[in-house]
């Protein structure tokens, strides 16, 4: 029988002849996202709690709603915006409602592999610059961001390996404009979904597919309602710790210095579990029914140049400042 970590401090506590409430946090971070157990983004959110309670030896606390308990990632990024929550895990492309630039970190084919996304974060002039505009315009903080996989399609009943085999299904999309062109490019109908509500309209048969990092999927159990695994690696994810200004501005110079050491924590061990589970987890799936698909480099220059297309068909020099997406594509040439 496993004994939780809150069992033994209580354990702990009794055998020092403390009072149970000898220990009080000074200051609570409420932090909420929507993914569930297992994932690698859950598991970065509470190496991140951990953290700061260590280094602040217990003034702060990281109170963690997990799992879309206070909503979707839509609803908790007005919360954040309103200061009902005090961080999250919006997603690059709702920050992108405020920064535009924003929407190419979860392009279509935009990355040849993480270093290169990686490089576009931290560029003074790219990352660096809209990160500022974020805080200006915003009033929300990036502490830190983590890769967060390479999406692949998955189907309940059809094998896929050209964007014509995606023809007339319907793809679970995430309800923003560059995921819908995205999908789209793919060759399907994208359907917005809202995450908690994927896995019933699955089930249901109201979309026939969807698209995630593996170790995303595996911990929704999707393996329950889909088939195939088609490995387009179509977006490479990243995840922001992000934080409300308001509340930054609310702690010490040195509570800062904490949850900021404790971002840079949670970001390294998030980026772990993602690359470790990635490589592991295949053959799980394989166990669990999933037929997987590998495509040949032919075809996924098919599937990238349809998904470019639309891409800058939809944002090049209308959303997006005329020129940025072959900036960043040109990063690695």
């Amino acid at each position: 029988m496993t004994v939780s970590r809150r069992v033994l401090g209580g354990l702990l506590i009794a055998s020092l002849g403390l009072p149970g409430m000898a220990i009080a946090a000074d200051t609570t971070l409420r932090f909420a996202h929507v993914v569930r157990e297992g994932d690698p983004a859950f598991i970065g959110a509470e190496a991140f709690s951990e953290k700061v309670t260590e280094l602040s030896d217990g003034r702060i606390e990281v109170k963690l709603f997990p799992a879309g308990q206070l909503g979707n990632n839509r609803k908790l990024f007005t919360q954040i915006q309103s200061g009902a929550v005090d961080m999250s895990f919006t997603p690059f492309n709702m920050l992108a409602d405020i920064v535009p630039e924003f929407a190419t970190i979860t392009g279509g084919y935009m990355f040849e592999d993480q270093a290169h996304q990686r490089a576009v974060l931290d560029s003074p002039e790219m990352g660096g610059a809209w990160a500022e505009t974020l805080l200006e315009k915003g009033g929300l903080r990036i502490l830190s961001s983590f890769f967060y996989g390479t999406r692949n399609v998955t189907t309940k009943e059809t094998p896929v390996r050209s964007p014509e085999d995606l023809a007339g299904l319907k793809l679970r999309a995430v309800p923003n404009a560059m995921s819908l062109a995205t999908v789209t490019g793919l060759g399907a109908a994208p359907t917005p979904v809202a995450w908690p509500e994927t896995f019933q309209a699955l089930r249901q048969g109201i979309v026939d597919g969807q698209e995630n990092p593996i170790p995303v999927l595996h911990a929704a159990k999707f393996y329950e309602v889909q088939k195939y695994l088609i490995k387009t690696g179509h977006q490479m994810s990243a995840l922001p710790f992000l934080i409300r200004e308001a509340t930054w501005q609310s702690l010490s110079q040195a509570d800062q210095a904490v949850v900021m050491e404790a971002a840079l924590h949670g970001q390294a061990v998030a980026e772990e579990a993602m690359v470790t589970f990635t490589e592991t987890l295949e053959s799980d799936l394989v166990d669990r029914g999933m037929e997987i698909i590998e495509l040949s480099d032919d075809e996924i220059d098919v599937f990238r140049t349809s998904v470019r297309a639309q891409v800058a068909e939809d944002f090049d020099g209308s959303v997006l400042p005329a020129g940025l997406i072959d900036q960043i594509h040109a990063m690695t040439e």
